[in-house]
């Protein structure tokens, strides 16, 4: 069954490829966005996450009543870190993420409230807990406002689920595109073959022994369309890699990752699994009309 799969893959070797190709360029487009989603998904863990809560201090705290509400909020459960910061500190810092303007770095000092940084244990890392936290901060002396960063976070898993949303639309499209390939090209190779299969048919051949080789050569195209996909996707990740984390590895606290072994897997059989269902619509066309 093999060898006559492969010899039918050679007969029309041109419009093989041909689909091929178009099946590689279809299923890298679904490659891509599966890539790009789990590397969003990862930097939405990384930087969506309510790790930090910020409680900005009221105007003339002294530093033993500042030192004494660190040390409350450091006894916290929830909290694994606080660390005060002065409003010189956090000119400095302001100062650092502007782009080189001396506005900033001359501004009065008392424009910029102290703060006290909270990091918070990972158990506690959660929108509920982290409101919890928030509240009880709220009430403690000294305090004047507390930012959880809750709106960023929601914007990050809304991005994010539109992602995903997108994900869906675009594996239906590369299905269609796959199956519409592989059908029409089976059924080009079928029509080619015709007389060789009325000839088994005569000989008394069974449905499965006419049907094997052209599922097969479906599956193939489906698999080679999928590795070639990979291939390239693997290209050019790996050669674009190196100049993103140059310029943004650091600043993102990041490395993109390329695609798991599972959803490589997955590719490679779904592209097989595509081929094959594409050459069975075109068989049960085909052999009907015949």
């Amino acid at each position: 069954m093999l060898s006559r799969a492969l010899r039918g893959l050679r007969l029309q070797l041109g419009t093989q490829l041909l689909s091929t190709a178009t099946v590689a360029l279809a299923l890298l487009c679904l490659a891509g966005a599966l890539l790009a989603l789990e590397n969003a998904g990862a930097w939405t863990r990384r930087w969506g996450a309510p790790v930090r809560v910020t409680v900005f201090l009221t105007e003339g705290a002294d530093q033993a009543a500042t030192e004494s509400l660190r040390g409350a909020l450091a006894a916290l459960p929830e909290v694994e870190e606080a660390r005060f910061v002065s409003s010189a500190e956090a000119r400095e810092a302001l100062g650092r993420t502007g782009t080189g303007d001396r506005t900033i770095a001359e501004a009065p000092v008392e424009l910029f409230p102290a703060s006290i940084e909270l990091r918070l244990v990972p158990s506690a890392v959660s929108a509920d807990r982290v409101a919890a936290v928030a509240a009880r901060v709220r009430r403690l002396p000294m305090v004047a406002e507390v930012e959880t960063y809750r709106g960023f976070t929601e914007r990050l898993s809304g991005m994010l689920s539109g992602g995903r949303a997108a994900m869906g639309v675009i594996a239906f499209g590369v299905m269609l595109c796959v199956l519409a390939v592989v059908s029409n090209t089976v059924r080009m190779s079928l029509q080619a073959r015709m007389r060789e299969i009325e000839v088994m048919r005569l000989v008394g051949a069974s449905p499965s022994y006419v049907r094997g080789p052209f599922l097969l050569e479906g599956a193939m195209l489906g698999a080679l369309g999928a590795a070639a996909a990979i291939v390239v996707l693997g290209a050019l990740f790996f050669t674009l890699r190196a100049h993103f984390e140059a310029s943004f590895g650091a600043l993102l606290g990041m490395h993109p990752e390329f695609l798991s072994w599972g959803v490589l897997a997955l590719l490679l059989s779904g592209g097989a699994g595509l081929g094959a269902l594409g050459s069975g619509v075109a068989l049960r066309r085909g052999l009907a009309q015949a």
